[in-house]
């Protein structure tokens, strides 16, 4: 399903019929998602060290690199993410990417 609404964001209105997100937007919405989920893994002791490591340069680099930050500043993470989450991207992950 997820990999569908990717494809073709106009079926998204089956989570959220008042968001219209491009299909750039769903993608990054996927990502974050992604991101999220590694977050939650981290904290819950199931990453080790080195693979955590990884995963925050990868998150890093997608911030500093690609359009995804834009979206992260346009959505309102409280409808869709934890606040631990929120607060760790913002200050581990945007924060820390523009000083690279």
């Amino acid at each position: 399903m997820v990999e569908r609404a990717i494809e073709d964001p106009s079926i998204q209105g089956v989570i959220d019929s008042e968001v219209k997100l491009s299909r750039e937007e769903s993608y990054s919405f996927y990502i974050l998602w992604i991101c999220s989920h590694a977050y939650a893994m981290r904290k819950r002791n199931i990453l080790d060290d080195n693979e955590w490591v990884g995963w925050l340069q990868w998150m890093r680099h997608i911030f500093r690199r690609g359009t995804i930050k834009e979206t992260w500043k346009q959505i309102e993470p409280d409808k869709w993410f934890n606040p631990d989450f929120q607060n760790f991207l913002n200050t581990e992950v945007v924060a820390r990417s523009r000083m690279e």
